[in-house]
């Protein structure tokens, strides 16, 4: 025990020890004994400076322990990846993290230089080499790339970097902050994806609203629409206006002996032979079973005349195949046209106009 002491406070013991000897020498003499006091309380002094230094030390030593530790509890808490690398690629510490994303412990990249840099996809590693060579200027970034994972695969991460500058203001070092954007890139993918099927599903939507089912031209309700609009515009603007009404002559008949499949390939034909004859700013629509309205916007009453001459050739000579009674099928067509007038009110008197031109052109042809 007496040992113990004498080895933790052996500067007061040597104090003893000198006193005793300066008390003994000069027993006699006040001033031995008042000299061996004072190397005495020297030695205790000493002491006492080297014991509080020790456990300044010690306590400095226990605190940056326990601030070390609780540093990387919290670092391997926080699902953010946070490291520090130089800009030679040496990683000078990163967090537990990194092994959930890419499958890499932090040993096997400290013992690597450039590691986290090799894992990145060829395609992304020169994106990183230039911003992380722009973080020398004292900038900072947040970039996204694809880090190779263990297995063979690609982790998106995204990655805040941001310099580190010492007390001469001289960039050193950077951090990262690497986070795995994986989740987030799935998301993306699978919205995009779904506004996607949202414009397929609003197309086919728009389709079936204005298109009709069968010719795809638009149907009769649309047409209605687009001809009050071209009205407007030429009585604004004071321009010539015209439509054509078509009908495809006997088209019963045709159904009763050839079947209503042969009747609608003529329909479609006949849209066809119609949208290769007109222009591009002209509308046809599909205005009842065996009708057909064209609006010419733009057109006057004698151009009138020979548009619709020149339709009327042209459709007759097309003709549709029956491939069982290896036939060829002709079909002829009626057409009645109209412009508009200063007695020409409103689109259904266009339309009217138009219609008593059909059945007088189909009346003068039973005669």
């Amino acid at each position: 025990m007496l040992k113990k002491y004498i080895s933790k406070y052996k500067y007061c013991a040597i104090g003893v020890i000198i006193a005793m000897n300066c008390a003994i020498v000069s027993i006699f003499k006040l001033e031995g004994i008042i000299f061996g006091l004072v190397v005495l309380a020297f030695c205790c002094t000493l002491q006492f400076f080297i014991n509080s230094e020790d456990t300044g030390k010690s306590t400095e030593t226990e605190t940056s322990t326990v601030s070390e530790k609780l540093f990387h509890r919290v670092m391997d808490i926080i699902p953010e990846i946070v490291y520090i690398s130089t800009f030679d690629g040496s990683v000078k510490y990163i967090s537990d993290g990194i092994e959930k994303v890419v499958g890499h412990k932090p040993d096997e990249i400290y013992k690597t230089r450039n590691f986290l840099l090799q894992l990145t996809h060829p395609d992304d590693r020169e994106k990183v080499s230039a911003q992380i060579q722009k973080l020398q200027n004292g900038s900072e970034a947040t970039i996204e790339y694809r880090l190779l994972k263990k297995d063979g695969s690609y982790a998106w991460v995204s990655n805040y970097l941001n310099c580190v500058r010492n007390e001469w203001d001289n960039v050193t070092h950077y951090n990262g902050i690497l986070m795995s954007a994986d989740e987030r890139k799935l998301h993306d993918r699978n919205l995009q994806s779904l506004n996607a099927r949202i414009y397929q599903l609003n197309e086919m939507v728009n389709q079936h609203a204005v298109r009709d089912s069968l010719t795809n031209v638009y149907n009769r309700r649309y047409s209605l629409v687009i001809l009050q609009n071209e009205f407007n515009r030429a009585r604004a603007q004071n321009k010539p206006l015209s439509c054509i009404m078509l009908d495809i002559d006997h088209l019963e008949s045709i159904n009763n002996l050839y079947g209503y499949f042969m009747g609608n390939r003529i329909l479609i034909e006949a849209a066809r032979c119609i949208q290769k004859q007109i222009k591009s700013s002209d509308i046809i629509s599909r205005f009842g079973d065996d009708e057909f309205l064209i609006v010419l916007p733009e057109i006057d009453k004698e151009e009138l005349k020979r548009v619709s001459g020149l339709l009327v050739n042209e459709i007759e000579r097309c003709l549709v195949k029956d491939e069982e009674k290896n036939t060829n099928i002709n079909f002829r067509v009626t057409v009645g046209s109209s412009s508009v007038t200063t007695k020409t009110k409103s689109i259904t008197d266009l339309i009217e106009q138009t219609s008593k031109a059909l059945y007088a052109a189909k009346g003068a042809k039973k005669t």
